[in-house]
């Protein structure tokens, strides 16, 4: 690649990235928008684009759940397109061109954008055994609830159970053998 091509690319990916900068603040954070005053940081990636919502203080980040709807609407995406990981004041916004990249990304046991910190006495990351056990607490609630012939939503069921799975085989490569504090 020459140096020229090289500036050409990053000019375009610049361009595109304060494009849709634009339109989150015309549509999304004006006003009369579902988030007024959000600030997004966002940069382009391969399927989409990827970005960090602040909200005006005293907004929770469960705001940006319910902003999905109009996101999708003002990107020209199709439903299912946007995946929202909040905490606190903000939240990691992945956009999609595709509503399976999407679910793809839901299904991902682990936040694609978080820090491993120390392991604990089992060899987890920090947090890990919480989420397993979160996950696997979610996943028995709906196989009892199947079980007893109640109604279960089937994708919420196998999108626990992959996820479980999924969790559960990346931690098997690193976590040590045994329950920690049983000798």
């Amino acid at each position: 690649m020459t140096d020229h091509e090289q500036q050409r690319r990053r000019g375009e990916f610049l361009q595109r990235s304060k494009d849709a900068q634009e339109i989150w603040d015309r549509e999304i954070a004006c006003p009369s928008g579902p988030l007024p005053g959000a600030v997004l940081d966002v940069l382009e990636h391969d399927d989409g684009r990827v970005g960090h919502v602040q909200l005006m203080p005293g907004r929770p980040a469960s705001d940006i759940n319910k902003a999905v709807a109009a996101i999708e609407e003002t990107w020209d995406l199709l439903p299912g397109s946007v995946v929202v990981d909040s905490g606190g004041s903000g939240a990691e916004l992945w956009v999609y061109r595709r509503p399976s990249a999407a679910r793809h990304h839901r299904l991902r046991p682990m936040s694609i954008g978080s820090r491993r910190g120390q392991r604990d006495a089992g060899g987890l990351f920090d947090g890990e055994a919480s989420h397993l056990q979160d996950w696997a607490n979610r996943y028995a609630h709906s196989w009892k609830a199947m079980r007893g012939g109640g109604p279960v939503d089937m994708e919420r069921f196998l999108r626990r159970l992959a996820r479980l799975e999924a969790g559960l085989t990346d931690c098997t490569y690193y976590a040590g053998p045994g329950v920690p504090g049983q000798g």
